[in-house]
C-alpha cells in the first residue's frame, strides 16, 4: 500500500488530497472522482501528477501549523 498526494487549483485557495491506493491507477480514480463530485474537475484537468509516499515507516503525512 502506499499514500498519494495530488495538489491543485481548488475553489478559493489551493487544494491537497491525500489517498491509499494500491496502485496508481487507482489512487488517480479515487481522487479524479472525489474532484468532480466537488466540482472541481477540472483541477484534475489541469494536472494529474501525484507524489507517491511510501508508508513502510512512521512518518508525518501532512501538518497544518494554522498560520496561514
Amino acid at each position: 500500500m502506499k499514500m498519494y498526494k495530488w495538489e491543485g487549483k481548488g475553489v478559493y485557495l489551493g487544494a491537497t488530497m491525500i489517498v491509499c491506493a494500491e496502485y496508481e491507477i487507482d489512487a488517480k480514480l479515487l481522487i479524479e472522482k472525489e474532484l468532480i463530485d466537488n466540482s472541481l474537475g477540472e483541477s484534475w484537468k489541469e494536472t494529474e501528477e501525484l507524489e507517491v509516499i511510501e508508508i513502510s515507516n512512521d512518518k508525518v503525512i501532512y501538518f497544518d501549523n494554522g498560520d496561514c
